[in-house]
Formats: structure tokens, C-alpha cells, sequence
């Protein structure tokens, strides 16, 4: 875990800040966006059920799918770094007040990937994150009861959304990337996202 985790010292120290500031700030855009759907809200139930649900969504959703995207990268021999997009995160929160949002906190740049067998490999890994955080989550819910039940089906429901998402081939998105590699691979990808 701590080699996943570890942007290196090759990396300035302004990605990991990058990858922790717009891992954070999505996931209290989502926690702000359920919460603005319940009304009569207190901020007990805030606390309580709202911001864990945000924050894991956030982080099993969007974190986790960037690092996939690094790691493949890396894996493959490829630099690759994470760029905060601070008006993609000012717009994420802004958006989440009205109930729902529009989210662009950042994403994972390849470098030099002029091989589309490996670059839809990189791409697959992101979807392919979140669909695994998704069928976890949604088999934790269906372990669990109450507040801890909705924190996972909604935390699997955003994961499966996003998976489903980033699939859609229109560039710059990751099912563009996938389906120019390999159809199959995409038809079936695409499918367990739905």
C-alpha cells in the first residue's frame, strides 16, 4: 500500500497535495449534494450519514479511479501525474448546493503513451476501480442495516454511475480510449456498468 501511495521522489509535492485537496473537496461536494435533497436537515444527520456518505463515495469514486489510471501508467513504464483543477472543484461545489454536480477536481495525465493497446489499458483501470468499489460496497450494504445500508448503497450507486460515465465514448472520456482499443473488451466493460 505504501508504494502505491507514494508519489515518489521524482514528483513534486504539489500532486500528492493536488490528489488529497480534490479527493477531499468531491467528497464534500457529494456529502453537500445528498444533503440538499433530504429537506429539514439537522446537522446531527449531516454528520452522521451524509458526510460518510459523500467522502466514501467521493474517495472509493473518483480517488481511487485516478490512482488506478496513475498506477496502470506507472506499471506500463509510463509517467503519468495528477493535476488539480481548481475551477473544476469550485464548480463541483457550487454545483452540489442546488443537488447535484457537475465534477471536474482533476485527472491523471499520461505522458507519452503513443501505443493504444496500453493507453486503453490505462483507461479500462479507471472504470474497472470504481465497477470492483461498486459491487463492494453494494455487497457491504447488503450485510448492513439502517444509516451504514444507505451509506454503501448510495456509496456503490455513485461508483457504478461514474464507471458507466466514464465509459461513454465520446473523447476526452475513458470509453473513448477503451473502445479505440478493443471493442470486446468495451461492449463487456460498458455492460457490467450498467
Amino acid at each position: 500500500m505504501e508504494q502505491i501511495l507514494n508519489f515518489g521522489n521524482s514528483r513534486t509535492r504539489s500532486e500528492k497535495e493536488d490528489f488529497i485537496v480534490a479527493s477531499l473537496a468531491i467528497g464534500i461536494a457529494f456529502s453537500i449534494a445528498f444533503s440538499r435533497i433530504q429537506s429539514n436537515l439537522t446537522s446531527t444527520e449531516f454528520l452522521s450519514i451524509f458526510l460518510p456518505t459523500g467522502m466514501i463515495a467521493g474517495i472509493s469514486g473518483f480517488a481511487l479511479h485516478e490512482l488506478a489510471h496513475r498506477q496502470a501508467s506507472l506499471r506500463y513504464g509510463y509517467n503519468a501525474r495528477f493535476r488539480m483543477w481548481p475551477i473544476g472543484i469550485l464548480f463541483a461545489l457550487i454545483t452540489s448546493v442546488f443537488g447535484f454536480i457537475i465534477a471536474l477536481p482533476g485527472a491523471t495525465e499520461v505522458y507519452n503513451v503513443y501505443d493504444k493497446n496500453i493507453y486503453g489499458k490505462i483507461s479500462a483501470a479507471g472504470p474497472l476501480t470504481n465497477i470492483v468499489m461498486g459491487l463492494a460496497l453494494v455487497t457491504l450494504a447488503s450485510f448492513s442495516t439502517g444509516n451504514l445500508n444507505f451509506i454503501f448503497s448510495v456509496a456503490g450507486a455513485i461508483n457504478f454511475f461514474l464507471a458507466f460515465f466514464n465509459l461513454l465514448p465520446i473523447p476526452p472520456l475513458d470509453g473513448y480510449k477503451v473502445l479505440s482499443w478493443d471493442f470486446t473488451i468495451y461492449a463487456v466493460v460498458f455492460a457490467v456498468s450498467l
